[in-house]
């Protein structure tokens, strides 16, 4: 006999092992509506609703978005080029997930679409009833981006790309979603135009304040993991009602704002009734280069702001795009108005004094911009003092050697 196989006669014997027991997938089509969709790897709950382009939201309808013929707008503010859009092909995507955090151990149990489809808005939800679907769900996401080009999210390329992303690797499944798509993240394009005026710009204070939507016993989002880990432990499906009625507040709420940047985005300075807005749009065309329209939007919000704070800035940003392109005599008019203002403000005091001695040659006005400089500066124990005494110290020099 051989020694492995004497040695054998000593192990403990073996009992044969039970199989796990399988859990049992809740039926949730009597409480959430939609069905239970088979794919080559098991069974996926999809419910799907569609809507109107004449359906009111807030303030708007869906039909904002669907007049989107090509995105001019949304590339005008978010600086960039699209290189393809096609409305029938865009896919506005959402997820909800078991934690808020990101990385491997965080699931997207619930995936949100929206597309336009003859005429109409059509939500479709893929929902994973256990762990054992994810596959599943990620194979019907994996159909839809199939039949897109562009993807459209809300802090998407942050937060839901890389963490679908991680979902496909985790499967070893292809994930079409960065690679071949077009992004649109509604995020970044909102902060370039409401952040000033707005304390915050999620999407339900965006809804709250530019769309004139407010949800009505909406679930908090950082409460929704947890309750998604109750309905795994419980099978009851009505808790998660509330979770797929906010992430289909999400997804219309996004194809509503997307026409509302859009348009925004082709606003002339006249169109512009909020001194925001136009600040935002001069700030904008500032960054592209097109100064001309940049200052005419700053112009624009400066007849409409109310605001000091933000008259002063309006101002000042004026002042400065004019001296950066060589428009001297303008910036300086724009420096006494904000004199005008604020008083006590050092950098109008500094500009002024260098326009009086470098270019209106004026030494007795840029000794009194300078004196008044200094005297502003050592109040507020700027680091400035240092300079201004230097600027001070030449100007005196200058001014006794022409007189």
């Amino acid at each position: 006999m051989e020694l492995k196989s004497k040695l054998r006669q000593f192990l403990p014997k073996e009992t044969p092992k039970k199989a796990p027991p399988q859990r049992t997938v809740p039926d949730l089509r009597p409480i959430l509506g939609g069905e239970e969709v088979e794919t080559p790897w098991g069974p996926c709950h999809v419910v799907e609703q569609d809507f109107p382009l004449d359906h009111s939201w807030g303030n708007l309808q869906l039909g904002e978005a669907a007049s989107v013929v090509y995105p001019e707008g949304l590339a005008r503010v978010g600086l960039d080029e699209l290189p393809h859009f096609d409305l029938a092909r865009t896919l506005f995507l959402d997820t909800e997930t078991t934690g808020l955090a990101g990385g491997t151990g965080t699931y997207a149990f619930l995936v949100g679409t929206g597309r336009f489809v003859d005429g109409r808005f059509v939500v479709k939800q893929f929902l994973m009833r256990d762990y054992n679907e994810e596959v599943a769900l990620l194979y019907c996401l994996e159909q839809e981006l199939r039949n897109s080009q562009t993807i459209v999210s809300f802090n998407g390329k942050t937060f839901d790309i890389p963490l679908l992303r991680t979902r496909f690797a985790m499967t070893r499944m292809s994930f079409l979603g960065v690679e071949q798509h077009s992004q649109i993240d509604l995020l970044h394009l909102a902060r370039r135009l409401w952040r000033s005026k707005l304390a915050s710009c999620s999407l339900t204070s965006l809804e709250e304040n530019v769309l004139g939507f407010t949800r009505s016993g909406d679930i908090p989002g950082f409460e929704i993991p947890q309750r998604y880990f109750l309905f795994l432990q419980s099978g009851n499906g009505l808790l998660l009602r509330d979770i797929l009625e906010h992430n289909a507040y999400d997804i219309i709420s996004m194809a509503v704002l997307m026409g509302v940047i859009n348009a925004r985005g082709m606003y002339t300075p006249a169109d512009c009734t909020c001194p925001w807005e136009a600040e935002a749009l001069g700030g904008i065309y500032a960054g592209a280069g097109r100064i001309t329209s940049a200052l005419a939007f700053l112009e624009r919000a400066l007849c409409l702001a109310q605001d000091k704070e933000q008259q002063v800035r309006l101002l000042r940003t004026a002042a400065l795009l004019h001296k950066r392109h060589k428009h001297y005599a303008a910036a300086a008019e724009l420096w006494h108005k904000l004199l005008s203002l604020a008083e006590d403000d050092l950098m109008a005091h500094e500009e002024l004094a260098k326009h009086y001695e470098h270019r209106e040659k004026d030494f007795a006005a840029a000794d009194q911009m300078t004196r008044r400089a200094l005297a502003i500066a050592l109040r507020q124990r700027s680091p400035k003092v240092p300079e201004l005494e230097h600027r001070l110290r030449r100007i005196t020099n200058r001014r006794q050697r022409v007189g």
